[in-house]
């Protein structure tokens, strides 16, 4: 007997199973079957009946194509096998028959694409295949029968029916449509088939393949089948078309035309999957039993469910007057996705308030496209103020999205054929799971990142690795000329450079980094072995025991990653258990195990998370639409929703639709009416409308246009508006916009955290908006005390000084950046470094020579490789030659001594050395000195003139690039000092208005007697930049974070760079 109950309120249909279920089976131990189209629909019924009934127990859900293999093996007496023709076994018989294609005809397109046997265009057209074999076996048993028989079923066939044919005597038949034919022939019998469920019971299913209903049919001659269905009308709504196509059909036999009926628009545009469902449903033994409920509200929501219910268009008659404040229906534009979201939890806020007897569970939201959005959702709802946070959960997260573990599992699958990337490797050490199994602690991985920027390591495993990519076969900067030089620096210590059989100790390790040395050198070699064991083609049970090995070899999981590793192991196992099902002959390389486990992957649900505490966050999934006081949809774009995933070409059934098929677009359309019907309070709605660019319009989901338009002809306020004039509802691009927060806007907002930006954004303008807008408090006394290479450090950059030391304001992470390419040029540093120990060696002092240098610097990795790096090398020496004369002439006779500092200058103490001649402080540089480390000179010679009493030793002399300039003795050196310790002090209040590059061609350009104008301007140049001069400003983060506007160039400017510079310039001596 079967018998279908309908619907459209879900909650009425699950309380008539509740009553069925409390009706005991006749066997006490048998288990209440009840088919389900979702394992969420599943928990919910679970969770209404158990609300019921004070219990759910001895209940099973099983999905519908899981219920109907368990049936199959009942009647035929199948063992408990798996389907040999699921796609994931089809799959790989697929590939191997493509692997072997036959130089026949029919194969030659085919040939053609794969370019050759096996590989992974083999590999993607067998998964593909097996998907549209497997929907043929469901969707279209007539073309699998014609197929076998060796007639053509469709034009263009040819190739997919001997590729079948060729399948199906490789898995020895048995499929889907020879098990209906027997299973159906079975129950045909007079004779009662055993083992048969007393009960089976269907519920939320809005569709069946034929051939899933017809066996359901012959089912319930033997077995009493109940089927609750949701539908959306009351009345037979089988004749009416979608509006889209026409109302002109045909013409009758007496040549007049026929129109067909439209009822309610929106049922017939979105209802077409239902309405062949319903007329499958009919066409059956089984009588209708109705159970609909017109007692609804006044709100536009319900008047739009009783339209439909009714079957009644409710855009034909007048317009119904709509109450001031109805919300009922709420349509949000936004820029962004993130502001979809911020926008959506001001919206929720709002509904709660004003609904106190609501709970944050009663609202569900939906999204088509989670993964884009669950990182915002976390951000915006997890990092919520107390007074503003709604409780949540994510449900539908894929495995790969949800756990690093598997992430970094499927990256490191790509290492054997990738570069050895030094971000990349690190990046992999950094996963918790990882770097605990090699017994690194997390707060060693700076440590190890600097190392490794230090040895200069880049890609590659060694020189022969960099060959096999076809670059030349150098083992400097790979990650085996970096270890070596780890290793031999602690093995020998010293501190001098030098070399040992070609390598260059790295003596930066000792004591406890031994330790991480042990780790990171055992992790490097373990990743060197993944060439060989994950190299070459092999059986696929040798790449499960393979992977298997990779697993203990690198990962050490948590307890909290036991789920995810479980689901991995699983996802191994079954592509395992499916090659063995294929019996395929061929072996296969790391590139399809990967690609395939990054797909399974991808597509297994962590679980969990569905129905949980709080608002729940899910997929928008078929035949999922429960009931909700609020459902909210996020993300209905044009071309988002409804998806279209775009089928091949040699798809069948794609423009050849038939009742009962499942193509996407359709899919979606029956979902967006379920969603529509199963509000019960407010619907929800936001898209990304607005351009982040230029503000222009976007349009929605065509869905979202069709449901606006039938609230515009259907609905007006009793102002005489039209509902379209409220929707959508445009948002400004900043949560902090000020329309959220003035009297008597249509908008709203809960962020109060904002309201500080939105009321400055309607303030005037301030040329001058600065990061902090009065000054800090003044430090303690301690700051007073400093060392004198802080004070030059200070001058260096007032303002990152100040950011760094007084706010903690670490932004400038550029040496953290590791280097993945092999080294090219010199940059200015580097230049300056090198420059500068060619010039030594031009010196009469101990040292290395230019050759020893050479090979120091090329073990190092800092040189460019091969005739590039001995080139650049001799342009450097060539100029050290060139300078060498200068710098021997003014070469102190003595060697150059430290001379300790402790000076007191009021209620300032500076202490450190200075590095003195017999003349003073002399130095020398390979490139001219920049500003910064002039005014860090000008410093050490105001104290060295405190500090010694022989105007003789009072003197600095600095050689630099073809000159020679000195600062003489200097008896103001007291009073300027000072002057620079005030600086330095305010400097700690707030960000001075003193930047050494700008500031030092402003002072230049007045001391050559400029005017002051154009000194600005040429300071400008220096600080905005230009075609061929660096920004001062752009390039400094500090300065972009003090000074938004970068308009400081003031009073403040002009007087601080004459103030420091001034005196500097008045007593520079050239020679």
């Amino acid at each position: 007997m079967l018998k279908h109950y309908q619907s459209n309120r879900l909650e009425y249909l699950a309380d008539l199973l509740g009553e069925l279920t409390r009706i005991p089976l006749g066997d006490p131990l048998a288990a209440e079957l009840i088919v389900v189209p979702h394992p969420g629909m599943g928990r919910w019924l679970s969770l209404r009946l158990a609300e019921s009934a004070g219990i759910c127990a001895n209940i099973r859900f099983p999905l519908p194509a899981g219920f109907i293999w368990e049936l199959l093996h009942q009647l035929l007496g199948l063992p408990p096998s798996e389907d040999r023709f699921s796609p994931g076994t089809m799959q790989w018989v697929l590939y191997d028959l493509l692997s072997t294609l036959p130089d026949e005809p029919q194969f030659q397109a085919v040939q053609g694409y794969l370019g050759g046997p096996g590989g992974a265009k083999c590999y993607e057209l067998s998964r593909q295949l097996s998907r549209c074999f497997d929907q043929y076996l469901v969707y279209r048993p007539d073309w699998i029968r014609r197929w076998q028989r060796g007639d053509p079923a469709v034009d263009g066939d040819q190739w997919q029916s001997e590729l079948w044919r060729c399948l199906n005597q490789r898995l020895g038949g048995r499929h889907w449509v020879d098990l209906q034919r027997l299973a159906i022939a079975a129950l045909d019998r007079d004779a009662t088939p055993g083992g048969l469920p007393e009960r089976v019971s269907l519920f939320g299913v809005h569709t069946l393949s034929p051939g899933y209903l017809q066996l359901l049919e012959r089912l319930a001659r033997w077995t009493d089948v109940h089927v609750y269905r949701l539908n959306p009308c009351k009345l037979d709504w089988t004749g009416i078309l979608d509006p889209s196509t026409t109302t002109l059909r045909e013409l009758g036999a007496d040549g007049e035309p026929q129109y067909w009926e439209t009822g309610n628009p929106l049922l017939a545009s979105w209802g077409g999957q239902g309405r062949d469902f319903y007329r499958a449903l009919l066409a059956t033994d089984g009588t209708p039993i109705d159970i609909f409920d017109e007692s609804r509200g006044g709100s536009m929501l319900h008047q739009v469910q009783d339209d439909i219910l009714n079957l009644r268009d409710g855009t034909a008659g007048p317009r119904r007057i709509l109450a001031p404040d109805d919300t009922s229906i709420r349509v949000h534009s936004c820029h962004t996705p993130m502001r979809e979201v911020e926008v959506l939890r001001d919206q929720l806020l709002d509904l709660l308030d004003q609904n106190p007897g609501w709970q944050a569970d009663d609202i569900l939201v939906m999204i088509p496209d989670l993964d884009q959005y669950a990182p915002y959702v976390e951000a915006v709802f997890g990092a919520a103020p107390v007074s503003q946070r709604i409780p949540f959960s994510i449900a539908d997260r894929s495995v790969l999205a949800e756990n690093p573990l598997i992430g970094a599992f499927l990256r490191m699958l790509e290492i054997p054929a990738g570069r050895y990337q030094s971000d990349e490797l690190l990046a992999l050490l950094e996963v918790p799971a990882i770097h605990r199994r090699f017994r690194i602690a997390s707060g060693d991985l700076p440590v190890i990142r600097r190392w490794i920027r230090e040895c200069g390591i880049r890609w590659g495993r060694d020189g022969a690795h960099k060959r096999d990519l076809g670059m030349p076969e150098e083992a400097l900067n790979s990650w085996q000329s970096g270890l070596d030089r780890m290793l031999l620096g602690y093995a020998l210590p010293g501190g001098e450079e030098r070399l040992f059989q070609g390598i260059l100790p790295y003596d930066e390790i000792e004591g406890s980094g031994a330790q991480v040395l042990g780790g990171l050198s055992a992790f490097i070699q373990a990743l060197f072995e993944l060439t060989e064991l994950l190299g070459g083609h092999h059986p696929m049970a040798d790449w499960g025991r393979r992977l298997g090995i990779l697993l203990g070899r690198f990962f050490d999981p948590m307890p909290e990653d036991a789920v995810a590793l479980q689901q991995l192991r699983g996802v191994i196992s079954e592509l395992v258990a499916n090659v063995d099902r294929a019996a395929l002959r061929a072996s296969v390389d790391l590139e399809i195990v990967r690609r395939h486990l990054s797909l399974a992957l991808d597509a297994t649900p962590a679980g969990g998370g569905f129905l949980g505490s709080g608002v729940t966050f899910c997929a928008l999934t078929p035949m999922r639409s429960l009931p909700f006081e609020v459902i909210c949809l996020l993300g209905m774009n044009n071309g988002s929703f409804p998806r279209d995933p775009h089928p091949p070409g040699f798809d069948l059934m794609a423009g050849n639709y038939r009742p009962g098929d499942r193509p996407r677009r359709i899919d979606d359309r029956y979902l967006f009416l379920e969603t529509l019907i199963s509000a019960r309070s407010c619907l929800y709605i936001s898209f990304t409308g607005q351009d982040v660019r230029d503000n222009t319009s976007l349009p929605p989901s065509v869905f979202v246009s069709e449901l606006i338009d039938y609230l515009g002809n259907g609905f007006v306020t009793e102002s005489g508006s039209w509902p379209q004039d409220r929707y959508p509802v445009n948002h400004p691009l900043q949560p902090f916009g000020p329309r959220y927060f003035q009297p008597g806007s249509d908008l709203f907002s809960y962020a109060s955290e904002m309201l500080p930006a939105a009321r400055a954004s309607l303030s005037p303008a301030v040329p001058d908006q600065n990061l902090l807008t009065q000054p800090l408090p003044s430090p303690s006394d301690e700051w007073r005390q400093l060392e004198l290479d802080q004070l030059v450090y200070f001058f260096s950059n007032p303002t990152r000084y100040l950011l760094k030391t007084r706010l903690g304001m670490e932004i400038d992470r550029a040496g953290d950046v590791l280097e993945t390419r092999d080294p090219f040029e010199f940059g200015w540093f580097q230049r300056e470094s090198l420059g500068k120990r060619l010039l030594e060696a031009e010196l009469p002092m101990p040292g290395l020579g230019a050759h020893d240098i050479f090979s120091i610097e090329r073990a190092a990795g800092r040189l460019p490789h091969g005739q590039v790096g001995r080139q650049r090398f001799r342009e450097l020496f060539r100029q050290a030659r060139e300078m060498g004369p200068m710098i021997r002439q003014s070469i102190p006779k003595a060697s150059l001594e430290k001379l300790p500092v402790d000076v007191s200058l009021g209620e300032f103490r500076l202490t450190g050395t200075l590095l003195m001649g017999e003349k003073g402080i002399w130095g020398f540089s390979f490139q001219s000195l920049p500003d910064s480390r002039l005014i860090g000179l000008w410093i050490r010679h105001l104290v060295l003139n405190l500090v010694v009493a022989d105007d003789r030793m009072a003197q600095t002399t600095w050689v630099e690039n073809g000159r020679q300039w000195r600062f003489p003795p200097l008896p103001s050196a007291q009073a300027l000092l000072n002057d620079l310790l005030v600086l330095y002090w305010n400097g700690l209040h707030e960000p001075l208005h003193f930047f050494p590059r700008s500031s030092a061609e402003y002072a230049r350009c007045l001391h050559q007697g400029r005017d002051a104008d154009g000194c600005l301007a040429k300071a400008r140049a220096v600080w905005f930049g230009g075609y061929s001069i660096g920004s001062e400003y752009g390039n400094d983060p500090y300065y972009r974070l003090a000074f938004p506007r970068g308009e400081v160039l003031d009073v403040a400017f002009q007087t601080l760079s004459r103030r420091v510079f001034e005196p500097l310039l008045n007593v520079s001596e050239e020679d």
